[in-house]
């Protein structure tokens, strides 16, 4: 006896197929394995000896059979699923005494185990590649808050310039932030993906959506210097507003968009959002198309900064290391690193390997990059903090000099003596 549904229900719920042109390739590898499920499991005839068993069903990884109550379900291991090996076990599923399957206590939904189907060679590897991004995310969050508070502190170094490069830090550091969340809760925990849960598909989301404002940001970075010095006559103001808007406020709208038709398409669904689908193009393309404006910005800036050195007759020695200087110290600030990793290489797993370390030391450690190229080593910061320095050590010194002279003429009076006028110290303000 079976609980649950009926054979006709089960079919007609199971063997529904997709148009085969709108398939990506995991999509046209869970239906052929439900095809096969089919043929080979949902449609045999059901147990008649009367025993309680729960009923057959495809779980979009796995096909399992009719199961006798109080027994264990095995399948293969599905080998469509990225990190699994199809080779290495078998999925288990446990069938209750009442003949209903085993359900999660956090979905309530009908759970199978696939967690030892994972490919713990692979994870490993992974699990190197995501502590290269949390220590390179943890030392750039620690040098752009110091960063940030150093162009908080300095009114001197209020203006709309510093105003995006604050904003951009900014990004980088919840960026940063999210992804650390992301990795330490979801990406290292294999039962948390093969779960699902909705927090890990809502942290997914978050992480998509700070990193297209971080690339904005960039973009935004390129818009501005590109204004100000290709187009002279700009108002601040009005691009000012536009990069607001355009560095939080676009990546909502793609966002947005991205997160209602993944979360409506089941087969896009899966371990928390983290294989790889067309539909992140909604928000790669925003990147993209940052960086790639970017570097039309670069060179355009170069140009006219070469045309500015030949026109006060620069030496060409001095023109080009110029023009070099600022290459290498606008390349981080707009993101231009990106391109020698935009597309990755189709080569064996040990150049694979090579390029995920690069691609992750590139992408967790350009806050540190940027914070030091435009804080700590910019000379217009260094001097506004030595001065500052000095006024502290000025002041100190005015203060411990009069402590000094307050005993000694306390002393002078108690004995009668009349102190003798000394030269005093005037402190300016600097």
């Amino acid at each position: 006896m079976i609980v649950g549904t009926s054979k006709t229900a089960v079919i007609e719920s199971i063997a529904v197929t997709l148009p085969q042109a709108t398939m990506s390739p995991i999509e046209a590898a869970m239906e052929a394995a439900k095809q096969a499920c089919y043929e080979t499991v949902l449609t045999l005839p059901y147990p008649d000896d009367g025993r309680l068993y729960c009923n057959r069903t495809f779980d979009s990884w796995g096909c399992w059979n009719d199961t006798l109550a109080g027994t264990k379900a095995y399948t293969k291991c599905p080998g469509f699923i990225k990190g699994f090996d199809p080779g290495l076990s078998t999925a288990f599923k446990d069938c209750n005494k009442d003949g209903t399957w085993w359900r999660h206590p956090k979905t309530n939904k009908s759970w199978a185990n696939y967690t030892p189907c994972v490919n713990m060679g692979d994870f490993e590897k992974n699990r190197m590649l995501i502590y290269t991004f949390i220590s390179g995310y943890t030392v750039s969050i620690l040098a752009l808050a110091v960063s940030l508070g150093i162009f908080c502190f300095f009114k001197q170094l209020q203006c709309d310039r510093i105003t995006l490069h604050k904003n951009l830090f900014v990004s980088y550091i919840l960026t940063g932030l999210v992804w650390i969340l992301y990795y330490v809760f979801a990406a290292l925990d294999a039962q948390v993906l093969i779960d699902n849960p909705w927090w890990c598909r809502a942290l997914h989301v978050i992480c998509s959506y700070f990193t297209a404002c971080n690339f904005l940001w960039m973009f935004c970075e390129g818009l501005y210097l590109h204004t100000i010095i290709v187009c002279t006559f700009t108002s601040g103001k009005t691009l000012m507003i536009v990069c607001y808007l355009l560095g939080w406020g676009l990546s909502i709208i793609n966002t947005t968009i991205y997160t209602i038709i993944r979360s409506t398409h089941p087969t896009e669904s899966q371990r928390c959002w983290t294989d790889e689908s067309e539909l992140m193009y909604i928000n790669a393309g925003t990147c993209i198309a940052s960086i790639l404006i970017n570097s039309v910005f670069l060179i355009s800036i170069i140009r006219v900064l070469i045309t500015k050195l030949r026109a006060v007759n620069s030496p060409d020695t001095n023109q080009t290391r110029k023009a070099t200087r600022a290459i290498l110290i606008l390349v981080p600030l707009l993101g231009l690193q990106y391109l020698f990793i935009l597309y990755r290489p189709d080569t064996d797993e040990r150049g694979l390997q090579i390029y995920s370390i690069i691609s992750a030391f590139v992408t967790s450690f350009q806050g540190l990059f940027v914070a030091c190229i435009y804080c700590f080593f910019n000379g217009e910061v260094i001097a506004i903090m030595k001065r500052k320095w000095g006024q502290h050590k000025l002041m100190r010194g005015g203060r411990r000099g009069s402590s000094r002279r307050g005993t000694l003429y306390s002393t002078q009076i108690t004995s009668g003596e009349v102190p003798k006028p000394t030269e005093s110290h005037v402190n300016t303000d600097l």
